[in-house]
């Protein structure tokens, strides 16, 4: 049964967010609370990937969608660092390729546009292939640009999308992020994001939102660096209190 209207999915990416962002600031890592705070937090970034397929398919400007993402990726940008790394960066290097899941999110979306532009085949897909490989310097890597493509490309064909989206889920994954983990069990959570499937599978295609729409579109963009830098303030505040 198809229930879950864009609205009501992408609250469940910002809870989903918010949960993994409180297990990776103030839980202890290896506790089995970590692992299942983490596992949750799987759900965002595949949801998030369809919505940059949804949103390519429907807005009605695709260069100040794209330009909207970049903009709040630089903005979120130096909060994020400090979440993820607790520090400054040490030089701008370290801080030019560690970018935020905004960008990855631009990159996806950039990678649909070259897809669908007019330049002919072969150099427009070594352009998507360069764009792609763009995600090694972003958060969650290759995985959005290459699920959003996937959910883009067989947005008709529902088995086929499931099928890539897990085996990319699996594979790819494995591929891209054991090798940070210490072990199996420390790195199966990520496969987390195989549940996705479910709450996209009752996706009904309805806005959802109610009557403020349009209010509820910014509240994303809005939100993901105002929490970030609420988790930092937390942790100075604490670090204050209890030195």
């Amino acid at each position: 049964m198809k229930k879950l209207s864009a609205f009501t999915l992408k609250m469940i990416a910002v809870t989903a967010m918010t949960v993994d962002h409180i297990a990776l600031v103030f839980i202890q890592p290896g506790s089995l609370l970590y692992w299942l705070m983490r596992l949750f937090g799987r759900l965002t970034a595949p949801i998030m990937a369809f919505f940059i397929a949804e949103g390519f398919q429907h807005t009605r400007s695709r260069k100040r969608y794209l330009l909207r993402l970049v903009a709040f990726a630089l903005i979120s940008q130096p909060v994020y660092f400090l979440m993820i790394f607790g520090r400054q960066p040490t030089n701008a290097f370290e801080f030019l390729t560690n970018w935020n899941v905004m960008f990855s999110l631009a990159v996806a979306l950039l990678s649909l546009i070259i897809l669908k532009s007019e330049l002919p085949e072969t150099p427009r897909l070594i352009l998507l292939a360069v764009c792609v490989s763009l995600g090694s310097f972003v958060d969650w890597s290759l995985m959005i640009p290459v699920w959003a493509l996937i959910f883009y490309i067989f947005r008709d064909n529902l088995r086929m999308k499931a099928l890539l989206f897990t085996v990319a889920s699996v594979v790819l994954q494995t591929a891209l992020f054991y090798k940070n983990y210490g072990s199996f069990i420390e790195f199966s959570y990520m496969y987390g994001t195989l549940l996705a499937l479910i709450p996209l599978g009752m996706y009904s295609g309805e806005r959802g939102g109610g009557r403020h729409k349009k209010l509820s579109r910014w509240f994303f963009y809005v939100y993901y660096p105002a929490h970030m830098a609420t988790l930092i303030m937390a942790v100075l505040v604490g670090i204050r209190l209890f030195k």
